[in-house]
């Protein structure tokens, strides 16, 4: 879908990488044309996320304050790469299933000394925060969690212990940028029909949020920024070829996030941080 829209005249940004993934990745979906899924749901939700999260990722790198991104869930995420984050000295680490960061270090050609870290492990079953220190993460200072299309996934209990654990894990100044289902996902039929055929594969939507970002993350964050993809299509110029008429009929929430500055004045085992 990045490479698709990539192609267009009016495109919302530009992943010259995302072709080369796809065709590696050998799913036949790389044959897939524009032509073939324009205006529909999935095509115009993936252009309209990815570009939410850029604007947001451009306006909170851009002050040089935040120097490490965390990408949960990368899948074939080359924003390291597309939006320069490698070359501007940035440590970016990508969590994944051992096949698909293998996949992206080799096509695209990563060094090891890029300050790119593939960590091969599961977010719903393994410690995960503990590959992340060893590979180098940085606990004192400020970061970037990037979760895109990963908590809808994800029953409720795992991703409330994954947010725990990127709280403990956050400095002062670190934020969160994320896509979760929302209420409105429980009774859109179309929403419901791709659930039923990727459980077929082993996959499924287990949870959403039943309430509003704010609330569904807690104290510990401050919201910036939380609308759903339906709301946020017509201010790029696109249209979801669906309505969200009712409160708390939102299919898809994103949001932005920072940690809030009570939590911001306690470390992570309650203590005062320096």
């Amino acid at each position: 879908m990045r490479a698709l829209e990539s192609a267009r005249t009016d495109r919302l940004f530009t992943d010259e990488l995302a072709h080369e993934l796809v065709t590696a990745a050998a799913m036949g979906i790389e044959n897939v044309t524009l032509e073939q899924v324009e205006g529909q749901r999935v095509y115009v939700s993936v252009s309209v996320r990815t570009h939410y999260l850029d604007a947001w990722c451009s306006q909170l790198l851009s002050p040089n304050a935040i120097r490490q991104v965390v990408i949960l869930g990368a899948g074939l995420d080359t924003r390291a790469i597309r939006l320069n984050w490698l070359d501007d000295g940035l440590s970016v680490f990508e969590i994944d299933r051992s096949d698909v960061t293998e996949l992206k270090a080799q096509v695209l050609g990563i060094d090891p000394d890029a300050r790119w870290r593939g960590l091969a492990t599961d977010l719903a079953t393994e410690s995960w925060s503990a590959e992340l220190h060893g590979a180098g993460f940085d606990p004192t200072a400020p970061t970037l969690f990037i979760a895109e299309g990963l908590f809808m996934y994800l029953d409720d209990v795992v991703s409330t212990d994954i947010i725990a654990q990127i709280e403990k894990l956050s400095a002062p100044g670190s934020h969160l940028l994320g896509v979760h289902f929302g209420r409105g996902a429980l009774i859109d039929a179309e929403t419901q029909a791709m659930s039923a055929a990727i459980g077929k594969n082993g996959y499924g939507f287990e949870s959403v949020i039943d309430t509003t970002p704010d609330k569904w993350l807690g104290d510990s964050w401050d919201v910036l920024s939380a609308t759903s993809i339906a709301q946020y299509a017509p201010t790029v110029g696109r249209k979801i070829p669906y309505d969200e008429d009712a409160i708390g009929a939102e299919v898809t929430w994103m949001f932005a996030a920072s940690l809030s500055a009570a939590k911001s004045q306690t470390s992570s085992d309650g203590s005062p941080r320096a």
